[in-house]
This record gives structure tokens, C-alpha cells and sequence, in this order.
């Protein structure tokens, strides 16, 4: 039997932690051995706005004891990433370089989004039944050192999700300085969350019911360990499971750390982190909560194994993209079959001439989050549209993307052809690369804009081909084009300056 092993990597905010895996097509993927190594990375980096040199030689130190144990597998495929405490510090880029060449380990800085999205898929495959789970409104609360992160689903598929920074370790940093001053911690702890929680549920658990929560996050498996709760793929009652909660709260610290082997400062971080859950939850009103193990390793496990097809899941992740950026156009009221037709447009053109662009799948999903976000502008102000549509792509997250990647998308809005930037010899590789996918998409993207100009759809009905290096968009309509057809001719100069080849529109029958 054909199997890989595997090691992933997780530079954490308050500890490195290395899972080993063995996959295969028939089993899956099994976890071989999960090291771990509690750290002050987080509680350093969220004060301090940087990491110390103390902290990078830990960081080395431990990474090489990683090597070690890899090489005693025989590994050497791996994945690394770091999270919020490396991402927020000032000197990230340095501390990256100093890994690298110390242990030869190669971190790699996830975005928010990214790390969600990761710990998403795993979730998807170890929960058993997600996709019958997700059909009613289901929550997936993600409770991390630095943020938490609330997914809402609804019929299979996502509908929203919204990052807090209210994470565990993040908030005892904040409020540290003022346990001396009060006689209830406890409290103040409470009120700090409830400024945030409150503002969220009046903005975005109003219009949509919650029946079941999944819970994940990285003090999960402390208290499951500490209350005897067990992981699985049968739901808890909520009523009993803020009982749970309330009841953890109630224990002093020193009890707590007493009956568990975990260090004092990991089990501290499970009082913020239960306010926060048992918040949520009865924010949130579900009848069930689903607890789980999940990891940000067992995320990068399952990313790796669909990419190399050794696994595949019956869920549509790519869709949740679409469904999650569709939600936030529709919060600025864009024109639906505006958009609809454009996309219809933009992907025939883009499948049409693959040979031409040589772009992937990812490519194409960029170019469609494009066309769907690119009039959220118009909201704000009609005369500066693209400018605002870039801007709120760029202050938007978007689950599943990376902060270029939401770059790029938000690049392909702003500009017209007459001021899509000039290419520069000064450009390093990675952004000449960037440069020649930002035009092709462009291209695409602009010509299909303009056949829908008057937003009437009159192109609704075509026929995209490409033949003898000419790209024929030919239509039926009976309605008059000229509009179309006249602004048409700018875009496909921009057209023709990047593939070579001039598109043309073809009327085949011509109004009475």
C-alpha cells in the first residue's frame, strides 16, 4: 500500500507543536506522533508589538528538535507556519530569515484568514456528517490565543464569517496590569468580552438562526482534559455544557493546576477562554454543540492531502469562498444579474483561451471573487466607485484567501486600462510573476465588463471562440449594442497588448 508520511508544523502563539502523519488513498490520514512545547511567544509579541532574541533562540532550539524527530521518520516533506504572535510582530521578516538559516526550516507567515480556513477543512473531514450538520444554521466558534473566529453556515454551505480579536491570550496581556486593582478579575474579564460579543450578535446573529455550534480552539483540548469532556461526533446539550463552564469558572487557579500536568500559564488562559465560550453559546442560542481536538496541524494535514489527491472531500470549499464573498456584495446591494452575467461572460472567456493565459483553477476563482466584489463601491459613492470597491475588498476578510491574494483581487477593480500601471525592469521575480497574472485577469475582466455596460444583460445568450489567434464573441441578441460595441473597442486594445490577439464582437441577427 502507497502511503506518505508527513510532518506539520505549528509556530504558535503560546506553543510549537509538530504532528506526524502517515496518508493514503485507503486510509486516510493517521497521525503518527504530536510533540508540543509551551511558550511566551503570544504574551511577548502582543505586548511588545516584536519578538525578543530569547524568544527566536527558543523558537530555533525547538524547531531543531523537530528537524530531529522528522529525521528519524524519514521525513522531508513538511509544512510550517507561524500565526498572530509572528504575523502582528514589527520585525516578522527577520525572524523568519533567522529560522531559516539556523535550523533550515522554512516558516511560512499564514494570514488570518488562511489559518481559519485550514483548521475549516479539517473540521470538514473529521466531523463526522458536517455536510448534514451545516444544512440547518450551524456556527463554527474558533476560539484562539489572538482572535476568535465565528463561521456561520446555512443550506451546506457558508454564509458569513467574522474575525474578533478577543482571543484568550490576547485579552489576559490586555487586562494583566489591572488584576491588582480589582477584587473580581473574574468580571472585568467578563465586561471586556461582552463590549465586543454584544456588538457582534446585534450586527450579524439577528438575520440568522443558530441551531448547532462546532467548537474548536487552542485551550479546547485543555479543558476537555480538565472536565472530562469527551471529543466527538455526537453533540453535547448546551444547557449542560454552560453548566460545564460555569462550573470551571467557579475553581480556583491553583486547583485547576494541581489536578492536570499542563504549566500554570497554559491553565490560566482557560478562564478567558471559557467566558468567551460560554458566551458565545448563549449569544448564539444553540440546542447543540459539537466539541473537537482539531489542531492547526491536522488543518495543514488535510490541505496537503487533498492537494496531493490522496484524500477528497465531499465538501465544496471553493464554493464557500464564492458564498462568502456573494454575502458581502450583497451587503452593499449589488446589481445580482449584473454580476451574474459578467462572471458568465469573464469564466467562457477565461476557459476559452487557457492555452493563452496558462492560469489555473485558483486563478480562475480569484477572477470570479473579482467580478462579484467589483461594484461594492458604488454604495459609497458612485463618482469614486472603484476606488471605494478597493478599499473595502482590502479592509474585508475573505476565508480561504490570502492577504495577497485579496490584494490582487482588490487591484484587479481599482484601475481602467488607461491607468492600469506600467510594468517596471525594477520589479524582483515574484512581482514580475504577479504583474503578468494581475494583466491577463485584467484583460479578461474588463472585456466582459463592458459587454454588459448598460447592465441590461443584452449579452446574456453567446458563443466564445478562439480560432486561427481570433477570439469571436458572437451573440444573438436582437437588442441594440452599440453601446456595448463602442465601449468595447478601448478594452480590447488592452486585450490584444497582453495575449496578442484582438477579440471581436459578432451580432448574428440584427434588430427590426
Amino acid at each position: 500500500m502507497a502511503f506518505t508520511t508527513f510532518a506539520a508544523i505549528d509556530v504558535g502563539s503560546n506553543e510549537l507543536s509538530l504532528k506526524l502523519f502517515q496518508i493514503s488513498k485507503k486510509n486516510g490520514i493517521e497521525e503518527l506522533e504530536y510533540i508540543r512545547h509551551a511558550t511566551y511567544l503570544g504574551s511577548y509579541s502582543y505586548k511588545h508589538k516584536k519578538i525578543c532574541s530569547e524568544l527566536v533562540n527558543e523558537i530555533c532550539e525547538v524547531l531543531e528538535q523537530f528537524q530531529k524527530k522528522m529525521e528519524e521518520y524519514q521525513i522531508t516533506d513538511y509544512v510550517a507556519y507561524a500565526t498572530s504572535a509572528i504575523r502582528e510582530a514589527s520585525n516578522s521578516v527577520l525572524i523568519l530569515d533567522q529560522i531559516k538559516l539556523r535550523t533550515g526550516i522554512k516558516v511560512k507567515i499564514l494570514s488570518n484568514s488562511e489559518q481559519r480556513f485550514l483548521c475549516y477543512k479539517a473540521i470538514a473531514l473529521k466531523v463526522e456528517a458536517f455536510q448534514k450538520i451545516i444544512q440547518n444554521g450551524t456556527a463554527i466558534v474558533d476560539v484562539g490565543s489572538g482572535s476568535i473566529q465565528i463561521s456561520l453556515f446555512q443550506d451546506g454551505c457558508l454564509s458569513q464569517t467574522h474575525n474578533i480579536k478577543l482571543g484568550s491570550l490576547r485579552i489576559q496581556e490586555l487586562l494583566s496590569s489591572m488584576e491588582d486593582k480589582t477584587d473580581n478579575f473574574h468580571k472585568l474579564i467578563s465586561e471586556y468580552i461582552d463590549n465586543e460579543l454584544i456588538t457582534f450578535q446585534e450586527l450579524f446573529l439577528q438575520e440568522q438562526k443558530i441551531e448547532q455550534v462546532i467548537a474548536t480552539g487552542d485551550q479546547l483540548n485543555l479543558f476537555l482534559h480538565i472536565t472530562s469532556q469527551k471529543a466527538g461526533s455526537a453533540p453535547i446539550n448546551a444547557k449542560s455544557l454552560n453548566q460545564v463552564f460555569e462550573s470551571l469558572l467557579s475553581r480556583p487557579l491553583e486547583e485547576l493546576t494541581r489536578h492536570v500536568s499542563f504549566p500554570k500559564e497554559q491553565v490560566s488562559l482557560l478562564i478567558p477562554t471559557a467566558m468567551i465560550y460560554l458566551k458565545l453559546f448563549k449569544q448564539i442560542r444553540a440546542k447543540e454543540i459539537y466539541l473537537t481536538e482539531i489542531t492547526l496541524c491536522d488543518g495543514i494535514a488535510a490541505e496537503y492531502a487533498q492537494r496531493k489527491e490522496k484524500i477528497q472531500s465531499e465538501h465544496d470549499f471553493a464554493n464557500d469562498i464564492l458564498c462568502s464573498a456573494r454575502k458581502i456584495a450583497s451587503r452593499y446591494h449589488c446589481n445580482q444579474a449584473h454580476i451574474e452575467n459578467v462572471n458568465s461572460l469573464a469564466l467562457s472567456i477565461f476557459d476559452s483561451i487557457r492555452k493563452l493565459h496558462g492560469l489555473g483553477k485558483r486563478e480562475r476563482l480569484l477572477l470570479e471573487i473579482a467580478i462579484i466584489l467589483h461594484s461594492c463601491g458604488d454604495f459609497i459613492d458612485l463618482t469614486h466607485s472603484r476606488e471605494n470597491s478597493y478599499h473595502i475588498i482590502l479592509s474585508t476578510e475573505i476565508i480561504g484567501l490570502s492577504h495577497k491574494e485579496r490584494e490582487m483581487i482588490a487591484e484587479l477593480v481599482r484601475y481602467t486600462p488607461k491607468t492600469f500601471p506600467s510594468f517596471s525592469l525594477n520589479m524582483d521575480s515574484t512581482s514580475k510573476e504577479n504583474y503578468i497574472k494581475l494583466s491577463k485577469l485584467f484583460a479578461i475582466f474588463v472585456i466582459a465588463n463592458a459587454l454588459d455596460k448598460s447592465h441590461k444583460q443584452k449579452f446574456s445568450n453567446v458563443k466564445i471562440s478562439y480560432r486561427q489567434n481570433v477570439l469571436t464573441i458572437t451573440t444573438d441578441t436582437v437588442e441594440d449594442i452599440t453601446l456595448e460595441s463602442g465601449l468595447f473597442q478601448e478594452k480590447a486594445s488592452f486585450f490584444e497588448e497582453v495575449y496578442g490577439i484582438k477579440p471581436y464582437i459578432k451580432q448574428k441577427r440584427r434588430f427590426s
